[in-house]
């Protein structure tokens, strides 16, 4: 397994996992649950998203895909 992306919260992790899985890559949150130990201070770089190491270069260019997206305007 190998970390592929550090997300600010668990909102946007649990996004960026379910976009990887409609491609069909596995992946998984480590370290969700270790931000609630920190209570009212602000914990980063607890959480990251972990996917196999053959699907990492995949999921990379996925994400970055993602991030750079533009909001659709009608």
């Amino acid at each position: 397994m190998r970390a592929i992306y550090e997300p600010a919260h668990s909102i946007e992790a649990n996004l960026v996992v379910g976009l990887l899985q409609q491609f069909g890559i596995q992946a998984h949150i480590a370290g969700e649950y270790l931000q609630g130990g920190a209570g009212e201070l602000p914990a980063f770089g607890l959480m990251r998203v972990m996917v196999e190491d053959k699907d990492a270069e995949s999921a990379r260019q996925l994400i970055e895909e993602w991030n750079s997206a533009e909001p659709l305007v009608e």
